[in-house]
């Protein structure tokens, strides 16, 4: 590298780091980019490790979106792995790096700095909690070593900690894998994201598929000699288990922002604005360690998606190589599916509508996914949460069969351009039997809403 030659440093090489580092590279082909990631990977679709687990997805390999071999040579980035950052300091415009084969720190200097550390599972702090066969799963490196136990020491009961996406993720894999599974969730709920008509059919429809559900009730214990053999409960009775995946969320990775005095926002992630900048000059943050505006609330949050990240990655790469660009906010939509049930979700919860002190009304609707007549045509439920006073949608959710689940992007449309109910009910979607009924069950929703929004 001459002298003049600028020099952008990336700390994480998954979601954001690397949609940061090819934006960049499609910016300037000359600046010097170096990413350092501490794990054995980089460009992989984390969301899809639990259909690995259950072998819907047979290589690991399959899982990658982008060969490292395809960064260095054809896109001249420079990636190194099992490299981990330690700290920065701004005013040198330095950075540490531990390589963590011979433990070897590195120091380097930058123009800019990326921070892309995303996050990590809350692993419980319990009795018991350093006994073998207790996994967590986010990283490709994770999902490989919980795989290779699975098929290595052929577990029979396996205990599910958390009903989020992952748990419910995990519980479909391991049910598919011949494990009794047992979820347990502290809240009276699972995915705590929805509202109670649609969890409960998650719920039900776990229980149909052979899982058992332990709902206000958590983990007290892990008991055994050098491996788990049970699980003690606040509430249940100890149960007898051989496998543990530990799923009960995940928190921001903000050690080496922190080092450098990068201030973080009131939900403990790293606080940017529209440009990912951080109160340090030239420090940009991207992704899972990174909090992102609500355009439902206005204010900052922290809801570490995949499809964020990758957004945020590529604002963050856009403005550290000299353009502009912002990412401007996000309405929270997400799908999770579960066997063969699909769930999605966009914006407000009726509770957070609640907590956030917004009048409101709420439609549930059941119809079919196609033409009734047709065959194939499952049951689906849409659920729309709306202001009471101006009759804008302030958040949805959906639970069905066979492409429910995408109807989901329709009402996030709908609330990024702050529509109506009205409106929505005004949209003209598409129609042939195979497809959906003459009056989508998103139509009949809006204009059930429409009625309420009258009376």
């Amino acid at each position: 590298m001459n002298s003049s030659q600028k020099h952008i440093i990336i700390i994480g090489g998954n979601a954001a780091g690397m949609s940061a580092a090819s934006k960049i590279r499609r910016n300037d082909p000359k600046v010097k980019i170096t990413v350092f990631e501490k794990s054995n990977y980089v460009s992989y679709a984390a969301c899809g490790l639990p259909y690995f687990i259950s072998g819907d997805i047979d290589r690991a390999d399959n899982l990658i979106a982008v060969k490292m071999d395809d960064f260095i040579e054809k896109r001249n980035i420079q990636v190194k792995l099992r490299h981990e950052g330690q700290s920065f300091d701004s005013r040198s415009k330095t950075v540490n790096v531990k390589n963590l084969d011979d433990d070897r720190i590195i120091k380097l200097e930058y123009d800019k700095l990326i921070i892309a550390t995303g996050a990590s599972p809350i692993m419980p702090s319990l009795a018991g909690s350093h006994l073998q066969n207790i996994f967590v799963l986010r990283t490709m490196d994770q999902g490989i070593i919980l795989k290779e136990h699975i098929e290595r020491a052929n577990p029979k009961n396996a205990l599910i900690i958390g009903g989020g996406y992952i748990g419910l993720e995990m519980a479909e894999a391991l049910v598919k894998k011949n494990l009794k599974a047992t979820l347990v969730e502290m809240r009276n709920q699972l995915m705590n994201t929805v509202d109670k008509e649609i969890s409960d059919q998650i719920e039900n429809y776990l229980k149909e598929k052979g899982c058992e559900v332990l709902k206000s009730d958590k983990v007290t214990a892990f008991i055994g000699d050098n491996k788990v053999e049970a699980v003690r409960f606040q509430r249940s009775d100890e149960l007898p288990i051989d496998l543990v995946i530990a799923s009960s969320g995940v928190q921001p990775n903000v050690e080496f922002a922190v080092s450098g005095g990068v201030e973080l926002g009131k939900s403990g992630a790293i606080a940017v604005n529209t440009k990912m900048q951080t109160n340090k000059i030239h420090v940009y943050a991207a992704g899972d360690c990174a909090e992102a505006k609500n355009l439902l609330t206005g204010k900052s949050d922290y809801v570490p998606l995949g499809t964020t990240a990758n957004k945020q990655g590529r604002v963050a790469g856009d403005n550290a190589s000299g353009k502009v660009s912002h990412f401007n906010g996000m309405v929270a939509t997400a799908t999770v599916k579960v066997f063969d049930l699909e769930i999605a979700r966009t914006g407000l919860t009726e509770q957070q509508a609640t907590d956030l002190h917004i009048p409101y009304k709420k439609v549930v609707i059941k119809d079919k996914t196609k033409a009734s007549y047709y065959p194939g045509s499952k049951p689906m439920t849409v659920l729309l949460i709306f202001n009471a006073i101006n009759s804008r949608l302030l958040g949805a959710q959906i639970a069905g069969y066979q492409g429910a689940a995408k109807r989901i992007d329709i009402l996030a449309t709908a609330l990024h351009k702050a529509m109506t109910v009205q409106e929505i009910a005004e949209l003209d979607l598409s129609y042939a039997p195979p497809f959906a009924p003459v009056w989508d069950p998103v139509l009949i929703a809006a204009n059930q809403a429409v009625k309420n929004s009258r009376q």
